[in-house]
């Protein structure tokens, strides 16, 4: 009897590496536990994976007293340098900003104090929606000239034009820093020109303010040490970034269509609250966390309900009624969302619910052809980063 138990227990101890050492090697695992507290990480775990490291990036501006602090990485020649500058407060200064490390760059002119955007707007005539970019600065590039909404040297020309940009361009790319200037940049030129840009905040925008880091990229902590500045200090609210990113709102009203990262859940819904009440409970609940103070309402701040993180409309959790009610509770036909993937442009319940989160990173890699939402006199079609216009 007690053969058969031990012969037993090594056949399930053989069974348990044989199989582990198949499955890490295949990627489905990254940890085999020979013992508590003792493993060994497959080729694809997060850090065997990520090999990126020291690049360029920046500028970071951080407010001191009267002065501005600008703090870079840059290119120069084959080298990459760090730069520092002064600044006063209330200078004009233009900022550099390099996209690639052969020194291509743009240049973005600072400005007062970012201001809370309004939580609703007319229609445009025209409109470009794109979501979850998430540091693809080649993505966004590529489906901006395309649309006609920057020229080659990502300038504005998108006249009176709106571009709203559903959430999530922070994390998992390298061109985080690079694409958020960009933003900041096209909303003034938008303005002169009497457009619009929308920035939505998504749930990683709000992961890296209240101190959520799990899908930062590895250059960014190797950037960090190499500048000096902790990660952890790059969007606090001494920054520009992180003031500006503080103004932005989690759920718009653009005619009669609301443009939200994650969605609008029955249980937000429920408590009739105002686009600007949600807006204002988002951001104000960003520095709470931060303090360690009780949260606000859950459902609106708070995964699983909240609109930044609310994955049900997508999956078609809520009934027609629901869904009806929804719309009806913000006077709304239609609610365009990113969040939850999904491998083209899809309507939901009949058209009411338009999910637009792309593989945008995949098809990059594999030189494919980008998409994005269009919508020009009141109708969505797709458009595609070489300008070309689908239904769906």
């Amino acid at each position: 009897m007690i053969k058969k138990i031990l012969l037993g227990s090594l056949l399930a101890v053989v069974l348990y590496f044989a199989g582990g050492i198949g499955l890490l090697a295949a990627g489905v695992i990254d940890r085999l536990y020979f013992w508590p507290g003792w493993s060994v990480k497959g080729p694809k775990s997060k850090k065997k994976v990520d090999q990126s490291g020291f690049a360029a990036d920046g500028p970071l501006v951080f407010y001191q007293n009267k002065r501005l602090i600008s703090k870079r990485i840059a290119p120069r020649g084959s080298q990459l340098v760090i730069e520092t500058d002064t600044l006063q407060a209330n200078d004009t200064a233009v900022l550099r900003c390099f996209v690639d490390s052969m020194g291509r760059e743009f240049r973005v002119p600072l400005r007062p104090a970012a201001v809370v955007p309004a939580d609703a707007y007319p229609a445009p005539e025209k409109l470009l929606a794109i979501s979850d970019i998430e540091g693809n600065f080649k993505a966004f590039e590529m489906l901006l000239q395309g649309a006609g909404v920057v020229d080659e040297k990502l300038a504005w020309q998108f006249g009176r034009g709106h571009l709203v940009l559903v959430g999530d361009f922070f994390d998992r790319g390298l061109n985080v820093t690079e694409c958020l200037w960009l933003i900041y940049k096209l909303e003034q030129e938008a303005k002169q020109a009497g457009g619009q840009v929308h920035f939505i905040l998504g749930n990683h925008e709000r992961m890296n303010m209240m101190g959520h880091f799990k899908y930062v990229r590895r250059k960014y902590e190797v950037n960090a040490d190499m500048l000096g500045v902790a990660y952890d200090q790059w969007y606090s609210r001494s920054t520009v970034l992180g003031q500006w990113l503080r103004t932005k709102n989690v759920v718009e009203k653009i005619g009669p269509v609301l443009f939200v990262h994650g969605g609008i859940s029955p249980e937000v819904a429920e408590r009739r609250l105002s686009l600007r009440q949600l807006n204002v409970l988002a951001r104000t609940s960003i520095d709470m966390a931060a303090a360690n103070q009780p949260p606000l309402d859950k459902h609106v701040t708070q995964a699983p309900s909240s609109p930044d993180w609310y994955r049900g409309l997508v999956l078609e959790e809520p009934s027609e009624a629901q869904i009806k009610q929804i719309l009806s509770t913000y006077a709304a036909t239609q609610i365009v969302v990113g969040h939850t993937p999904v491998e083209s442009i899809k309507r939901l319940y009949g058209g009411k619910i338009i999910a637009i989160d792309l593989p945008h990173q995949e098809r990059t890699d594999r030189h494919e052809t980008l998409q994005a939402l269009w919508m020009e006199d009141g109708t969505f079609t797709i458009i595609d980063s070489h300008g070309q216009k689908s239904g769906f």
